[in-house]
């Protein structure tokens, strides 16, 4: 397993990654800042993680 700091360094890189991925998806679909918002919640739902609390992310676009 990773060590706190090599898992806080992966989660900002996946954090990174996602926010390409979703602004791509975003720019290509012309969905809304609510719609990514709603697929990044509800793909949290599938992992029963609360991202909100758990990692302090910030959701403003």
């Amino acid at each position: 397993m990773a060590n706190p700091d090599q898992k806080t360094i992966l989660l900002e890189q996946v954090y990174d990654e996602i926010k390409v991925i979703c602004t791509k998806f975003q720019h290509e679909s012309g969905a809304t800042d609510m719609e990514i918002k709603t697929l990044l919640r509800e793909l949290a739902r599938v992992w029963e993680n609360n991202i909100d609390d758990d990692y302090d992310i910030d959701w403003e676009v």
